[in-house]
C-alpha cells in the first residue's frame, strides 16, 4: 500500500501537492495567451476552468492519516466482493449487478474521504466513531455477494449501507463542537440522507424485484445530488487540495488491485497452463498501463493542485469523475480473472467486452476530467478520447482467437496511448495554473 506521504495521483489532471497558497496572494486569473505566474503563457484551458469558489483551507499540506489507511483495508475487502460476482460468474448480468453494488460502496468512501478532507481532527473520539462506520462497510462486504438472490443479504447490505451512512453523520455531528461552519454541510446531508433512506427501506419493506432495485437507482440519485442541489451550504469549508487528490488515487490503486488479484487467481485456477500463462502476461500489461495511464505526469507542477481548493464546478467533475473512472477498473479486474482462468465461449466473450468495456470507460472518463481543468481540445484528452473509440473497435474480437488476444491489444493501445501524451504531459509540468481571487469561506457562493 501507498505511504501516507507517496506521490499524489493524476488521473486526471491535477498534478502533484505543493503548499497552499497564502489567500492574500493567490494571484486574479490571466487572460489565455497572457504570462502566467512563472512567465510561462497560460492555455486557454486554465483561463476558462479557473474556479470560482472558497479559499482553501489555511494551513501545511496534509497526506492521508494511519487511520484513513486502516479504513482502505474495509474497502479493499468490499470492492474484492463486487469484482467477485463478475469473476466466479462472467455475463452482462453479473457485471449490471456489480455496477450497481460498487456505487453505494464508492459514494461510501466519498463521503468519509471528503469529510476528513475538510476536518479531520484525527482524535480518539473520531476513531472510535469512524471504526463504527467501517464496521458497517464491512457488513456491506459480507452481504454484496448475495444481494439480488436472498431477501437476508438485500437487508443486511441496505442496512449495513445505513448504518454507514450514520456513522459519518455522527462524524460530522461531532465534528460541529469545533467548528461550526460544518453545521451547513450536517444539514444538508441529514436532509438528503433522510430522503434516501425512506427509498431504501421503502423499497426494502414494500417491494420486490424490478421495483425495488428501482426505489434503490432512485435513492442513490438522491444521495449522488446532495452536493449539486445543496451547493451553497456544503461550500462553507474548504479543501485540502493535495490531500484530497492523494485518497483518490489511493482507492484507485485499491480498485486496480482487483485486476491484480484477478489475474494472479486465474493463473492459480488455471494450474499454470501454458495458455493461461500467456493470458496472464497480457493482463499484467493491461494492469501496468492503466496505472501508467492514471498515474502519468504526476511531476511536481507548481501549485498545480491548487484548483481544486476552490471547490465548484471543478470540484464536483474531479469527485464524480472517478466514478465512472473506478466502475471501469473494478469492472476490468473482475473480468481478466475468468478470462485468464479460462471460462467457457460464453463466459469467454462476456469476459471481454467487459475488459473492452471498462477500459473505454477508464479512458474517456479521464479524459473528461482532465479536460475539465485542460480544455477539451488539449492533446492528451483528444488522445484518449480516441483510444477509447479504438478500445470499443475490438470488441469483434471478444471470445474469438486465444485467450490474450483482447487483454494484449489493450496493453499495446494504452502503451501507445501513454507514449503518444509524453509531450504533453511534459508541457503542463512547465505550466503554472492560474486562480481566481480568494475569498473568505463565509462568502455567499
Amino acid at each position: 500500500m501507498p505511504s501516507p506521504s507517496g506521490p499524489a495521483p493524476d488521473s486526471a489532471p491535477v498534478p502533484d501537492s505543493a503548499p497552499v497558497p497564502d489567500p492574500a496572494r493567490v494571484p486574479h486569473p490571466a487572460p489565455a495567451g497572457d504570462p502566467a505566474p512563472g512567465g510561462v503563457p497560460a492555455s486557454p484551458g486554465d483561463a476558462a476552468s479557473a474556479p470560482r469558489g472558497h479559499a482553501p483551507l489555511p494551513g501545511p499540506p496534509r497526506s492521508a492519516s494511519w487511520f484513513e489507511l486502516f479504513g482502505d483495508l474495509v474497502f479493499v475487502a468490499a470492492v474484492g466482493q463486487v469484482t467477485h460476482r463478475i469473476r466466479v460468474h462472467p455475463s452482462l448480468d453479473a457485471v449490471a449487478d456489480a455496477a450497481a453494488l460498487f456505487v453505494p460502496l464508492w459514494w461510501t468512501w466519498v463521503l468519509l474521504a471528503v469529510r476528513a478532507n475538510r476536518t479531520d481532527r484525527d482524535t480518539t473520539a473520531h476513531r472510535l466513531i469512524g471504526t463504527a462506520g467501517l464496521a458497517a462497510v464491512a457488513g456491506m462486504a459480507v452481504f454484496t455477494g448475495g444481494v439480488g438472490h436472498e431477501e437476508g443479504a438485500d437487508a443486511g447490505f441496505v442496512l449495513s449501507y445505513l448504518c454507514a451512512r450514520a456513522g459519518v453523520a455522527a462524524l460530522y455531528a461531532w465534528d460541529t463542537r469545533h467548528n461550526a461552519r460544518v453545521r451547513g454541510v450536517l444539514a444538508a446531508f441529514l436532509l438528503g440522507s433522510v430522503c434516501a433512506a425512506l427509498l431504501w427501506l421503502g423499497g426494502l419493506l414494500l417491494l420486490a424485484g424490478s421495483a425495488r432495485h428501482l426505489a434503490w437507482g432512485l435513492a442513490m440519485a438522491v444521495e449522488l445530488s446532495i452536493p449539486l442541489v445543496a451547493g451553497r451550504r456544503v461550500a462553507q469549508t474548504g479543501h485540502h487540495a493535495g490531500h484530497l487528490r492523494e485518497r483518490f488515487g489511493l482507492f484507485s490503486i485499491i480498485v486496480l488491485g482487483e485486476t491484480v488479484l484477478g489475474f494472479t487467481g486465474g493463473l492459480v485456477e488455471a494450474r499454470t497452463a501454458p495458455s493461461a500463462a500467456v493470458t496472464g502476461a497480457a493482463a499484467f500489461a493491461l494492469c501496468a498501463g492503466l496505472w501508467w495511464s492514471y498515474f502519468s505526469a504526476s511531476g511536481s507542477r507548481p501549485d498545480g493542485h491548487a484548483e481544486l481548493a476552490y471547490g465548484g464546478r471543478l470540484l464536483h467533475v474531479y469527485v464524480f469523475g472517478h466514478l465512472p473512472l473506478q466502475l471501469g477498473l473494478a469492472l476490468t479486474g473482475g473480468a481478466v480473472g475468468a478470462a485468464v482462468a479460462g471460462a467457457d465461449p460464453h463466459g469467454r466473450r462476456a469476459a471481454d467486452v467487459c475488459v473492452v468495456a471498462g477500459v473505454a470507460l477508464f479512458l474517456v472518463s479521464t479524459a473528461l476530467v482532465r479536460g475539465a481543468f485542460t480544455g477539451a481540445r488539449e492533446r492528451v484528452v483528444v488522445i484518449r478520447v480516441a483510444a477509447a473509440g479504438c478500445a470499443l473497435g475490438l470488441l469483434p474480437l471478444a471470445g474469438h482467437g486465444p485467450a490474450a488476444t483482447v487483454p494484449a491489444a489493450l496493453a499495446a493501445l494504452l502503451a501507445a496511448s501513454v507514449a503518444a501524451e509524453a509531450p504533453a504531459h511534459r508541457r503542463r509540468l512547465r505550466t503554472r495554473p492560474t486562480l481566481p481571487p480568494a475569498r473568505h469561506p463565509t462568502s455567499p457562493a
